[in-house]
C-alpha cells in the first residue's frame, strides 16, 4: 500500500504509520450525469488502480460522488462498490416515494431520473422538472425531452440536437415514443432520483431554458410558446452581444 509520510519523520514514526496501516487515500470523483461508458475510461485511465473491468456496467448503474481509495484496488470491485451504492441510494428513495406516482418500479423511477439529471444543472430545479414530468406521465403525455433524443443518434450528447432528429424512432426518443425511455441516459446522482421521488406537487406541464442557466415553468402550451419566444430572444441579444 501506500502511506503518507510526514517530511523529516524518523524511522520510528515511519514504521508507527505502516504497522498502524493507515494507507493513503486516494480520492476520485465521478461526475453526475456521466454516461457508464465515460465512467468506464475514466477508472481504466487512471494509473493506481489494477486490473481491468470485467463485469457488466449498464447505463444507470453506478452513483455518481466523489470515492476515496487505496492504490492497487481492483478496478472490477471499485465498479461494484459503486453499483452498490446506487442500489442502495435507489432502494432507500424508492421506499421513502410520494404517494401516487406513476412508475412501476425502481428501474423506472432510475430512468427518469437519468432524464431530469441531463434536463438541469441546477439542483434546485430538479423537484420542479420531476413534477412536470410526473404530470406529463400521469395524463399520458409524451416526455419531449432533448436529452433522450441526442442520447439515440450517433455523436449523440456531444453534438447539437437537429429538428431531423426529434423524428427519427429510437428506444428513447421521447418525441416518438409514448413512455420513458428504454434504458436510462447517464448516471443520475442521488439528488435526481431523490426529486423523482419526491417531486414538487405542481400544475405545470411544460419548462424551457431561460437562456442563462435556469428554466422557465408553464402550465399551457400558450404560456409555454412565450417562455420559448423569450428564451429565443435571450439567444439573439447574447449573440448580438458577443
Amino acid at each position: 500500500g501506500e502511506y503518507a509520510i510526514p517530511a523529516h519523520a524518523s524511522l520510528n514514526e515511519v514504521m508507527v504509520i505502516i504497522d498502524a496501516g493507515r494507507s493513503y487515500q486516494r480520492r476520485i470523483t465521478i461526475i453526475e450525469g456521466a454516461s457508464s461508458a465515460e465512467i468506464v475510461a475514466q477508472i481504466r485511465d487512471n494509473p493506481y488502480f489494477n486490473g481491468d473491468i470485467s463485469i457488466a456496467v449498464p447505463e444507470g448503474s453506478i452513483l455518481p460522488e466523489t470515492y476515496f481509495f487505496t492504490h492497487g484496488t481492483s478496478r472490477n470491485a471499485f465498479v461494484q462498490r459503486m453499483q452498490e451504492k446506487r442500489e442502495i441510494s435507489l432502494l432507500e428513495a424508492w421506499v421513502n416515494r410520494a404517494d401516487d406516482l406513476p412508475l412501476k418500479s425502481p428501474q423506472e423511477a432510475l430512468i427518469l431520473a437519468s432524464v431530469i439529471e441531463l434536463e438541469t444543472a441546477r439542483s434546485d430545479d430538479r423537484r420542479e422538472v420531476a413534477g412536470v414530468f410526473i404530470n406529463r406521465l400521469k395524463r399520458g403525455m409524451r416526455l419531449q425531452s432533448d436529452p433522450t433524443v441526442l442520447y439515440g443518434v450517433e455523436g449523440g450528447m456531444d453534438r447539437t440536437i437537429r429538428k431531423s432528429d426529434l423524428k427519427r424512432e429510437t428506444a428513447w426518443n421521447t418525441y416518438v415514443i409514448a413512455d420513458l425511455p428504454a434504458t436510462p441516459i447517464c448516471n443520475p446522482s442521488r439528488d435526481s432520483i431523490e426529486a423523482v421521488l419526491q417531486p414538487f406537487k405542481t400544475d405545470n406541464l411544460y419548462f424551457v431554458s431561460d437562456g442563462t442557466g435556469g428554466l422557465r415553468f408553464a402550465r399551457t402550451l400558450d404560456a409555454h410558446n412565450k417562455n420559448v419566444r423569450l428564451f429565443r430572444k435571450t439567444q439573439r441579444e447574447a449573440a448580438a452581444g458577443g
